[in-house]
């Protein structure tokens, strides 16, 4: 579960624009009214078929005028793109194409567009505007070609004070963290938050979403089929400081478990291999190859350690096999 596919979901509920509008420079939301809000598909099919989609697009009310509106295009991403501005032109011109063909904007201009990218990742981006990433040129060309640009709303940049009055920046501080021990503050920020603001419904789905994603994170994709059950319990942690403290011991002891399992594993792969090289040497391939699959994946260091004499001591190829038959079957090798 990734940080793009969690803010998609916060920022599809109406209770996110006006916090997302307030993390921006005042002057960009000025005069626009979230109370008046309307979703419009972030999924367009371009002239000749091709399907391209955005995240999130709002049709947001502007002041004093009721029947004005203004395009709130959103973006979520967990990575830099140099070229972002160019994808945020294509969306947003599929989504103005889209709403010159209905019959509120048929005849009337479009709506002016505020295009934001909610950015969560961890290296600092410097956005650069569309006109930017054109060739430099002496002629007319420069000032007749486009040029657009975006709101970045980096999460690294939000503080605890920011989270405190506002749970979408505290949502994005959690996506953003990367130290373990921040998590039962920043947790409880966001669901209090979401709390106060009366977003029961909301804040489950997040929890779920958001508990896979940090067990994930902090133990690695291979925890997803081992953690199943827990995860289907866990996600109420987030909501309790204490509770997810003692999830994450939990997680840091499963990790070191499971490294030590996986380090003793790739031992003993190492040393079947060896083995059956080592028969091979003497007895030639064919004798290594079935040492080999008799030993299969025998993880008894002590056996193992046995049928290593044997391929030393050995006479032949037959004593080899017929002694480490007995030494795996528990015997002695006699």
């Amino acid at each position: 579960m990734n940080e793009d596919a969690i803010m998609r979901t916060a920022l599809g509920n109406p209770a996110a624009v006006p916090r997302l509008l307030s993390l921006l420079p005042p002057d960009v939301g000025a005069g626009l009214d979230a109370n008046r809000l309307r979703r419009l598909p972030a999924e367009y099919v371009a002239r000749g078929g091709r399907k391209r989609a955005g995240d999130i697009a709002w049709a947001v009310g502007v002041d004093q005028d009721p029947d004005a509106e203004a395009l709130l295009v959103v973006e979520c991403q967990s990575s830099t793109d140099r070229r972002m501005a160019l994808r945020m032109l294509v969306y947003n011109g599929l989504l103005w194409q889209a709403l010159a063909e209905t019959p509120r904007y048929r005849r009337r201009e479009l709506p002016l567009a505020l295009r934001v990218v909610v950015y969560t990742g961890g290296r600092r981006w410097r956005p650069r505007t569309l006109r930017e990433l054109l060739e430099k040129s002496p002629s007319g060309l420069a000032r007749r070609s486009p040029d657009v640009d975006f709101e970045l709303l980096d999460a690294g940049r939000l503080t605890a004070d920011d989270a405190r009055s506002n749970w979408l920046a505290a949502l994005l501080r959690l996506l953003h963290c990367r130290v373990a021990a921040q998590l039962p503050a920043r947790s409880k920020a966001l669901f209090d938050g979401l709390r106060t603001d009366k977003l029961d419904d909301l804040a489950a789905e997040l929890a779920g979403m958001l508990m896979r994603m940090l067990v994930f994170r902090f133990m690695g994709e291979n925890a997803k089929e081992e953690h199943e059950d827990h995860l289907a319990l866990a996600a109420r942690y987030l909501g309790e400081p204490t509770m997810l403290e003692e999830a994450i011991t939990e997680w840091r002891q499963a990790a070191i478990a499971e490294g030590l399992a996986e380090g003793r594993s790739q031992g003993m792969a190492e040393e079947r291999a060896l083995l059956r090289r080592q028969a091979a040497r003497r007895f030639g391939a064919d004798v290594g190859n079935a040492l080999a699959t008799l030993l299969g994946h025998e993880d008894d260091s002590e056996r193992l350690a046995t049928i290593g004499d044997l391929v030393v001591d050995a006479a032949n190829s037959d004593e080899l096999l017929r002694r480490g038959r007995s030494v795996l079957a528990g015997g002695n090798g006699g």
